[in-house]
């Protein structure tokens, strides 16, 4: 006879919305991992925007220690490279005597930043290096 098929029906049903659910859940899974990994590489792109500001303004440091005054520019000093605000955060003069040569080094931070700390597109950079006047 038939009078067991007529319960499969409702066991059909269970096992549709089971699988309804699971491919959802994985969908939603994937879309989340798509937007984290486009979000990562904005971040990295903006990472490497600011470490090229920050070497942008440390150059414009030693162009003036060099070419301009054989000193350092004024603290706090800011400039606005591609959207970066670049400030000078420290800069100190040595004077060094080796043998018969005598130059001054000069100790320098610089800092890259766009965006305030806590918005979701915030980038800060900093970079010290001695220069050579």
């Amino acid at each position: 006879m038939r009078g067991g098929s007529a319960h499969t029906g409702g066991f059909t049903l269970i096992a549709t919305l089971f699988l309804l659910v699971v491919v959802s859940g994985l969908a939603a899974y994937l879309v989340n991992l798509a937007t984290v990994q486009q979000y990562s590489s904005a971040l990295t792109i903006s990472a490497l925007r600011a470490r090229h500001a920050a070497l942008g303004g440390m150059e414009w440091v030693a162009y003036r220690i060099n070419n301009i005054a054989n000193t350092c520019p004024p603290v706090p000093t800011t400039l606005l490279i591609d959207g970066f605000n670049v400030s000078l955060t420290a800069c100190s003069m040595s004077n060094i005597t080796e043998g018969p040569m005598n130059y001054n080094t000069y100790d320098v931070s610089v800092r890259a930043e766009r965006g305030s700390f806590g918005d979701t597109d915030y980038v800060n950079l900093a970079i010290r290096a001695t220069l050579r006047g």
